[in-house]
């Protein structure tokens, strides 16, 4: 199934509500900026980033032409300018993640990711971490991965730098609503993007061709009911307050909401693309003009 393109579509439009909220409350911490500074001139940073490349296998047009155009389309869909550098590392968890600083992003993907999902599962994954790029996320998440090994090089780092730990972790859980959103938008199928977490949840390999959505969607049903009184909240939040990503389940009931909603289906139709009737050329609906062909684009 060939995806819809989205042109000028704003990562505000599909931002979760818990994202932006915890975002604020981090960025309104004191110290952070300099932390944040501290972090982009870091040597570890920077030897991270070179380790990645020398051990990593790069993914480009010409070394793995089928996964570079995979990842290429998935930022045609989502508009995303700043295509990252692509590499794959040996893993069998279904994981990807974004990492870099300034003008130098790179995707990583698990080889499970690419050997365990389909194309369109694939997509969403590679959606997942665009809408991290899309977003801005990328630093954030870094400082999150990085901060325990910085408590343990700064003096009374425990005392001093804790209270920011916990706020980028809970941040770096609640982008990741933001992310599966950007997944969804990416793949623009439901029910793929349903079994990509049924997946990374854990279902063996043996039944991944009888794999029921359904059963999934029942589960993150009865796990929202479960988990609604305040001991039962006040649990889920200490036991997962060092976390860097939500339980499988949890993402896969905010997805559902976010679809009953309407907005998924709203954001598809606003920002869908149109192909200029003289070239082809993909363009926004309300376009006047098309550079490829130097005319107006529908008439």
């Amino acid at each position: 199934m060939r995806t819809k393109r989205l042109i000028n579509l704003p990562p505000e439009e599909y931002e979760h509500p818990f994202d932006r909220a915890a975002l604020d409350k981090l960025r309104a911490m004191p110290g952070l900026d300099t932390l944040t500074n501290f972090m982009l001139n870091w040597a570890y940073v920077k030897w991270h980033l070179v380790e990645l490349k020398g051990s990593d296998f790069h993914v480009t047009r010409e070394s793995c032409p089928e996964l570079y155009e995979l990842v290429r389309d998935v930022a045609d869909t989502l508009n995303v300018d700043d295509f990252p550098e692509i590499y794959t590392e040996w893993g069998y968890a279904i994981n990807a993640y974004t990492t870099g600083f300034k003008e130098q992003t790179l995707l990583v993907l698990n080889s499970g990711a690419v050997d365990l999902l389909n194309d369109t599962q694939l997509k969403y994954i590679v959606g997942h971490e665009m809408g991290h790029i899309k977003s801005g996320h990328v630093l954030y998440h870094m400082m999150a991965q990085l901060f325990s090994t910085m408590i343990g090089m700064v003096p009374l780092g425990e005392t001093l730098l804790t209270p920011i730990q916990y706020a980028l972790l809970y941040w770096n859980r609640m982008s990741e609503f933001t992310a599966d959103r950007a997944g969804l938008l990416a793949c623009q199928d439901k029910d793929e993007a349903i079994k990509s977490i049924i997946k990374m949840a854990g279902v063996p390999m043996k039944y991944f061709d009888r794999l029921d959505e359904k059963s999934f969607i029942k589960q993150a049903e009865e796990f929202e009911k479960l988990n609604s009184g305040i001991a039962d909240s006040a649990i889920r939040t200490i036991s997962i307050m060092a976390s860097t990503h939500p339980w499988t389940v949890y993402r896969a009931g905010e997805l559902l909401k976010w679809i009953a909603s309407g907005e998924y289906d709203r954001i598809l139709n606003k920002y869908e693309g149109v192909p200029c009737i003289h070239c082809g050329n993909i363009l926004s609906k309300d376009s006047d003009y098309c550079h490829i062909h130097g005319g107006h684009p529908f008439e």
